[in-house]
């Protein structure tokens, strides 16, 4: 195992991940395909031919913007919830929950209250919605920038480089012929203080072409 990791950081080309990837797959052997892929093709793969490897493709890494989000996200909730308290009188909040659970109509005095819950209760739910989604795109980021140069902390002081890859391949599945597909590679080759790191490819993606 060590030695396949060791040969996918120092490659330098495309070939030999794929080759790790296909063999892994082939053999079965999960451990190794999820130690440097974010995704396991599921089907079976007899054969695999490189057709054409692209330009790598740069761009700045999005840690920094999507931790930031996050922490913005929190500090609205954590806003809305005070300025609930601070504008809502809780006893008629809980006027207007108990005639609604009863399912009776509200008076006039409790109108101007329960639109400022329901104002306050939907923005609630919309911020939390926006959390979870925000959450799941940074741990899905921290995960692959983990395959490829291993735990990274602070990702709000993160910087460097994105580098991107797209690989045309011929695969020969079981009992068919050959089809044209493409695996996207990529690497974060990250600016820290230190030694410098290693950073190896990360099957991203695969599919029909």
């Amino acid at each position: 195992f060590a030695v396949a990791v060791v040969g996918i950081a120092c490659g330098g080309g495309e070939s030999k991940v794929v080759d790790q990837y296909f063999n892994a797959l082939k053999a079965k052997d999960n451990q190794t395909l999820t130690s440097f892929a974010a995704v396991i093709f599921d089907k079976p793969v007899e054969k695999w031919k490189i057709t054409r490897a692209g330009e790598e493709q740069r761009a700045a890494v999005t840690a920094p913007e999507l931790a930031a989000k996050v922490k913005d996200l929190e500090v609205q909730i954590s806003q809305n919830t005070k300025d609930a308290r601070a504008t809502l009188d809780a006893a008629k909040v809980e006027e207007v929950k108990a005639l609604r659970r009863a399912g009776k109509p509200l008076p006039a005095s409790l109108q101007a209250v329960a639109a400022d819950f329901d104002k306050f209760n939907h923005s609630d739910v919309e911020l939390k919605k926006q959390l979870s989604t925000a959450k799941d795109v940074l741990e899905k980021e921290r995960r692959h920038m983990t395959l490829s140069v291993g735990n990274v902390d602070n990702l709000e002081s993160v910087s460097g480089e994105v580098v991107s890859k797209q690989v045309e391949l011929d695969l020969t599945l079981k009992d068919q012929q050959p089809a044209p597909y493409v695996m996207t590679l990529r690497k974060y080759e990250l600016q820290r203080e230190g030694p410098r790191s290693i950073s190896r490819w990360v099957v991203q993606e695969i599919k029909p072409r």
